[in-house]
């Protein structure tokens, strides 16, 4: 039987929502091998990072998938190990697929105006945020 796994998406109107911080709904869906066997919402109020974080991890979340997301909260949630999958755009049931078939680095679920360096995240401060992105090069795909 494989792990499951938890993963998280903010969304906005069936998108991801476009940054984490302000995010006022949490997609979570539990996966069991490359399949999908549950999903919920819940709702994010106005609350400091550390509530977020802690949200996350009430919810035993392992990937969050996202649009933007501030340093200090994608320390934080690194910190509680949490793999980030950051700068991401597109509708959900996309993006889910994509994540399921290993196709999320494609161009076309990249933020626009992402700046090298954003896929890379903070390794080189020695935080995990953003692990999962190769090289780090906000054109993945070159």
């Amino acid at each position: 039987m494989s792990k499951t796994i938890k993963i998280a998406i903010p969304l906005w109107q069936g998108n991801v929502s476009t940054v984490f911080d302000f995010a006022a709904h949490l997609l979570l869906i539990d996966i069991e091998g490359q399949k999908e066997i549950k999903r919920y919402e819940i709702v994010l109020h106005e609350e400091p990072i550390q509530q977020r974080v802690s949200r996350l991890k009430s919810h035993s979340v392992d990937v969050l998938i996202c649009g933007a997301i501030s340093r200090p909260l994608a320390f934080m949630i690194a910190g509680a190990g949490i793999k980030i999958l950051s700068y991401v755009t597109g509708p959900i049931e996309e993006i889910l697929n994509a994540y399921l078939e290993g196709q999320l680095t494609k161009q076309q679920f990249l933020m626009p105006g992402c700046w090298p360096g954003a896929r890379k995240g903070f390794r080189g401060r020695g935080h995990g945020h953003g692990r999962g992105w190769g090289r780090g090069r906000c054109n993945r795909d070159g």
